[in-house]
């Protein structure tokens, strides 16, 4: 059986009006909500049971065919999940039991790995005789920048769909994890056989970059190597693990530092030297089209036709016009002089309308509520949103959920939202202490959906 290896390279992030689209509870249209289920979500308070269960006569067959999710070569002992029938199994090995890997390459029991497929054969005494690699599975490393569909358990790589079954064991250095905690940002292994994926291993995970000082960037834009954002106050930014650049921008003024990123650990980045200067003033040449356009800058009037003085920092400005799209924006005043143009969009009132087939937004107006873990700072894709329980506005499409809070891992999870109507209301499990507080971790539980 052949194994195919596909690379894939993580793409950036677009820039997108979803900060302005954020606030903390309150917000959206007084309708009904819905449940959400992931269909992706499992337990991980597994019972494991004796193999010796499911000892048949017949041992030219596999006693079953599972994902290795445990080894233990002091004690000689595994667990197997059974793919078909989602039941974990404890089965035991001894010196003399038969290991192979799916090459038919006889291997010691330290190769065998976690999240791979094996044949497994069991003696009437409990104990496997035989171990193989099963040869119909397939591989797919180094892949990133995925897209999953809780509600039809699908994994979209590229043009490329999976699906997952609703057992799939998810690893990430050696411990079960919800699927819901993989993140686009992380680099990963997924194995399975014919059109189902059975495992996912995280190869390399993720960890975040808290930014401070931001006064002379947002609005702006920073990567990460491959990753661009808009600039937010109060942004975490989740960015797979390693050493970056990190390059920050707003118009003509930008600064780049280096930052190293261990998983599950956020480190902190500062541009508070940047900021601009008090009292300082810059000339703004406005060049807007059309050029009848009522022009307010922090929400008073003014009169374009000559530059316009204006204190360094941040300003407000809006456009109006008849049969034009209505216009905003925020921008820095930074520099002693520049020319800013903007073109509006016509509404298209005084001619022919442009047939369109872009899909109907039926998120619109509806909110997606975070009720647990209460206390938390709540990010969504990098952006602030407030503190549990709090709200923001429902958009279609993956979102990558972040909880921050003092004294607890950071942690990550990615949620999709259908374009459907309703509400949707979200409960995350407990934050885990740091080591600092607490001397051990308990495994995350299922990330549940509240009425």
């Amino acid at each position: 059986m052949k194994r195919y290896v596909i690379k894939l390279v993580a793409l950036g992030a677009c820039l997108t009006l979803f900060m302005s689209q954020i606030a903390c509870s309150g917000i959206g249209k007084a309708k009904k909500s819905s449940t959400i289920t992931p269909g992706s979500s499992i337990s991980l308070g597994r019972v494991v049971k004796k193999v010796d269960d499911i000892v048949e006569e017949d041992t030219a067959k596999p006693t079953l065919t599972g994902v290795l999710t445990f080894i233990d070569t002091a004690k000689d002992m595994t667990h197997m999940l059974d793919i078909s029938s989602g039941t974990e199994y404890e089965v035991p090995y001894t010196g003399a039991t038969d290991i192979k890997d799916a090459y038919e390459k006889v291997v010691a029991d330290v190769s065998l790995e976690p999240g791979q497929i094996y044949d497994v054969y069991v003696g009437k005494n409990g104990k496997a005789n035989a171990i193989y690699g099963n040869s119909d599975s397939w591989e797919r490393s180094d892949v990133s920048d995925i897209t999953i569909d809780e509600s039809s358990r699908k994994i979209t790589i590229g043009a490329t769909n999976l699906y997952y079954d609703e057992n799939a064991v998810v690893l990430s250095d050696g411990a079960r994890i919800n699927i819901a905690q993989i993140v686009k940002q992380d680099n990963l292994t997924l194995r399975g056989i014919g059109e189902k994926l059975y495992s996912i291993d995280v190869n390399n995970g993720h960890g975040y970059v808290q930014f401070t000082g931001l006064d002379a960037f947002v609005g702006g834009y920073v990567t990460i190597g491959k990753q661009l954002f808009a600039v937010t106050e109060g942004m975490l930014v989740t960015s797979p693990v390693g050493v970056y650049t990190v390059e920050i921008q707003l118009e003509d003024v930008s600064a780049s530092k280096t930052v190293t990123i261990n998983k599950d650990e956020t480190s902190s980045v500062d541009f508070s030297e940047y900021a601009p200067k008090a009292d300082m003033y810059g000339t703004v040449n406005f060049s807007i089209t059309p050029s009848n356009a009522i022009l307010s800058i922090d929400n008073v009037e003014v009169d374009y036709s000559e530059p316009i003085s204006l204190k360094y920092g941040r300003h407000y400005l809006t456009l109006v016009c008849n049969h034009y799209e209505q216009y905003s924006e925020t921008f820095v005043v930074n520099s002693s002089y520049k020319t800013k143009v903007i073109d509006m969009i016509s509404n298209g009132s005084t001619g022919t309308t442009k047939e369109t087939t872009t899909t109907k937004d039926n998120t619109n107006g509806y909110t997606v509520s975070v009720e647990a873990p209460t206390g938390a700072a709540l990010y969504v894709d990098s952006v602030y949103v407030g503190v549990i329980p709090c709200s923001f506005q429902k958009t279609y499409g993956n979102k990558t959920i972040t909880l921050k809070q003092e004294g607890y891992k950071t942690v990550s999870y990615t949620i999709s939202v259908l374009n459907t109507t309703g509400n949707l209301k979200y409960s995350f499990p407990e934050m885990v202490k740091t080591e600092l507080n607490s001397g051990t971790e308990s495994e995350s539980s299922k990330v549940e959906s509240l009425k």
